[in-house]
């Protein structure tokens, strides 16, 4: 049996490689589909044939690239499976007669919060992508593939205005408890909040950075790309970290805050619980932890509930090492270990 993993245009971006922890993802679905007797073949396509120049181009010009790929090696007839991305996907799987199609939903549910995105983009003078063209390729990969694996319940509910229930799975990404571990003994000095991503307004760290001044003995640790040249005192800036050595800063912070607008999945969140770190995110990536038990829930924008939650923590230490315990706990639950048994209950559902 033969399957073919098509991971879009960023995977074969060395700086990508290096720093993004969302790659070990593909690692763990080729293990899953050899684990199930697969010959997994990842593509990989020429970044200098993929147009960025917006958001459509670069979704078809990738999509042509890799289907001439598949057809230059002949695996047209040949592959039994096909995993994609909805973006990336459509001219593969139309070409892709014999194979069943599989394609996952990382980060699509956004389609449905628009205007809020536009609204914030605009307040911070960025361009948001409105293209109708986006939307109607991602629609047509979800209504003509197989099955459909969403990384979180949000993004499979959102979905289902798109296509039945029974065509979704929830499959979460996992994270490598064994490389992100808790430190339980830190330092009593700084009150350290980490937040690590790389879209800084989607992801609320201006409401974060509101939220922290002016408070005694609280410091913010950015990891990803530095948004102040001029930082003031209580914003660390790490730029951006090789994953390999980004566990060493989430080990020293004492809680993690993405006051996120809107996400699919935050890799960093579940890496941060995996570290006994306490979680504080809004109601789009909440569901990875239990509200006061294993992190805290604050609304979108809610620049004095992200200082109220961050005040509660840093005058209740015995409460941030109970929920931080209880972070590792729900962070082992998924492990990928999980996740690629997960993945494997689908594929043997869909190809049955």
């Amino acid at each position: 049996m033969k399957a073919v993993i098509s991971p879009g245009p960023s995977y074969s971006d060395p700086n990508v490689k290096l720093h993004a922890g969302w790659f070990a993802t593909f690692g763990s679905y080729q293990e899953a589909l050899e684990e199930l007797g697969y010959d997994v073949h990842m593509l990989e396509v020429d970044p200098q044939v993929v147009d960025r120049t917006c958001t459509v181009s670069q979704e078809l010009s990738y999509d042509v690239a890799a289907y001439y790929e598949l057809l230059t090696r002949g695996w047209l007839d040949e592959v039994d499976l096909f995993l994609g991305s909805t973006g990336y996907s459509i001219t593969q799987m139309a070409a892709l007669r014999k194979a069943k199609k599989i394609v996952w939903t990382w980060n699509n549910a956004d389609w449905f919060r628009d205007q809020q995105l536009i609204e914030e983009y605009k307040r911070f003078n960025f361009p948001y992508d409105t293209s109708p063209a986006w939307r109607l390729i991602n629609r047509i990969a979800l209504e003509t593939c197989d099955h459909v694996i969403a990384t979180t319940t949000h993004i499979g509910e959102t979905l289902t205005r798109l296509i039945p229930h029974e065509k979704i799975s929830i499959v979460p990404k996992g994270v490598d408890c064994e490389k992100f571990s808790p430190m339980w003994e830190k330092d009593t000095g700084t009150f350290k909040v980490l937040f690590s991503a790389t879209d800084i307004i989607r992801k609320g760290f201006a409401y974060l950075i509101e939220a922290v001044r002016d408070m005694k003995g609280v410091e913010i640790w950015s990891v990803g790309p530095s948004p102040l040249y001029d930082p003031p005192d209580y914003i660390r800036q790490f730029d951006m970290v090789p994953f390999a050595d980004v566990q060493k800063i989430y080990r020293q912070c004492d809680i993690f805050c993405m006051p996120t607008l809107e996400d699919g999945f935050s890799n960093a969140l579940h890496e941060a619980m995996a570290c006994g770190v306490v979680p504080i995110t809004t109601p789009v990536i909440s569901e990875a932890f239990q509200h006061k038990v294993s992190g805290l829930e604050v609304g979108y924008r809610d620049i004095a509930g992200i200082r109220a939650s961050i005040r509660y923590l840093q005058e209740s230490p015995d409460v941030m090492e109970k929920m931080g315990k209880e972070a590792r706990l729900q962070a082992e639950k998924c492990s990928w270990d999980v996740a690629k048994e997960r993945l494997k209950e689908v594929v043997r559902e869909v190809t049955s």
